[in-house]
């Protein structure tokens, strides 16, 4: 494939915008990231870390923040390098750091803290090969359909949760979990890093355009500068009102995220049936993140927001008070919309509170929210199965985070003007 044959000239109009190559592009690099190959895919691992190790669901999950500490660490320091140097020249080497991180648990893991210390290297080295500069990338390229490229990149996440569980389940059901993670790794470094090098562009400046496919005037991309500094963004109430709602989404569906499998085998499903489950929820995932993308860019974002939310918490209802399949199937899509009305929702509004000036290292503050709550759910949903040998309380606290969110998500305001 040649990249040159999608680049516009000053002598010919493509139909295709080179802005949805980038957006394919960073749905590819979104989906065999962080959340769908490390994140999520740990809920497939548990039962045979603990067979071959003897470690149970409390003690693997407790590492979990291990991970995601690093990550809010390193975040805003990487959102900061972005903002200043550009998208690749931190994009690459993370997403090479991440390769190498995936082999390295089946190599190198025989002790709990060997995983830990992984997890660490993933989080601080692996921090870009997430979401961040995808989004900020995107929004370079995008105004008016901002919301849909954006849900349809960050789609590559339910791409990721609709193809991973059965993947890694059936390569752990025939080769073993340690090729489970070499095959994710492989992906990675082989698939995923040429593509980034290969077609990869940080601005429709690098093709003498601007966003939307406007054509470039005298190479003025102010509108990519617009909006608050960090500092200015932090004393804002909707910054803060953003934390609370996504501290809270996030605790919740994260948690569920990686322990829908053994909740699931716990109710009397068998491994396949349970992954094919988690994959109905990623592909959930994949397409509420598209549905919701063109909703927001039609409609007010936080009511958008109020509907999935609404969903997700009915989902965990569902999940708490029922062992039916077709219920478990219901619940799955539920939180699966919910997922979807995520990482996007929060870069949409991260955009239109505080625009692009300073955007990734915003952005990359704001992800700590989703981090914070990445933490601690997952250890809440671990630590609560083994005090009641049942998830059916931390459930019902899930229920009333959503319930939270919704009433915050109510408080903020319309968007403010930020072309000065």
């Amino acid at each position: 494939m040649d990249e040159k044959q999608f680049m516009p000239s000053s002598s010919k109009t493509h139909k295709v915008f080179y802005g949805w190559w980038i957006v394919l592009i960073s749905m590819l690099g979104i989906a065999s990231g962080t959340a769908p190959f490390l994140f999520a895919s740990i809920g497939l691992f548990m039962l045979p870390l603990g067979e071959e190790f003897g470690w149970n669901r409390a003690q693997i999950s407790a590492l979990l923040p291990i991970l995601t500490v690093s990550l809010m660490i390193a975040q805003p320091l990487a959102g900061r390098l972005i903002d200043r140097v550009g998208t690749k020249v931190v994009l690459i080497p993370s997403t090479i750091a991440f390769g190498i991180g995936l082999a390295a648990i089946p190599t190198l893991v025989s002790e709990l803290w060997h995983l830990g210390l992984i997890l660490f290297f993933l989080g601080t080295f692996g921090v870009a090969a997430n979401t961040m500069p995808y989004l900020r990338t995107i929004s370079t390229w995008f105004d008016k359909k901002r919301g849909l490229a954006i849900g349809i990149s960050i789609s590559g996440i339910g791409v990721g949760y609709t193809v991973v569980p059965i993947l890694v389940q059936y390569v752990i059901n025939t080769a073993g979990w340690r090729s489970a993670y070499y095959i994710l790794s492989a992906i990675v470094v082989f698939v995923t890093i040429p593509i980034l090098l290969l077609f990869l562009k940080e601005s429709p400046a690098d093709i003498g355009q601007r966003a939307d496919g406007n054509p470039a005037e005298s190479g003025n991309q102010s509108g990519v500068q617009a909006g608050l500094s960090t500092r200015e963004a932090i004393k804002k109430r909707e910054f803060w009102l953003l934390v609370f709602i996504f501290i809270c989404i996030a605790f919740a569906l994260h948690g569920i995220l990686i322990h829908l499998v053994p909740l699931l085998r716990d109710k009397g499903l068998n491994a396949d049936t349970a992954a094919i489950i988690a994959s109905v929820m990623g592909g959930t995932v994949f397409v509420s993140r598209i549905f919701i993308g063109y909703l927001i860019d039609h409609y007010f974002a936080p009511k958008v927001a109020l509907i999935f939310f609404a969903l997700s918490a009915l989902g965990f209802l569902l999940l708490s008070v029922s062992s039916s399949l077709v219920v478990m199937y219901m619940a799955a899509i539920m939180i699966g919309l919910s997922l979807g009305a995520e990482v996007d929702l929060l870069a949409f509004l991260c955009g239109k509170y505080f625009g692009l000036r300073s955007f990734a290292e915003i952005f990359g503050i704001l992800f700590i929210a989703v981090l914070l709550g990445s933490s601690f759910g997952p250890v809440i949903f671990g630590y609560g199965f083994e005090a009641m040998a049942s998830y059916s309380g931390v459930l019902t606290f899930c229920v009333l985070l959503n319930l939270l969110a919704l009433i915050i998500v109510n408080m903020l305001g319309p968007y403010p003007s930020l072309d000065k």
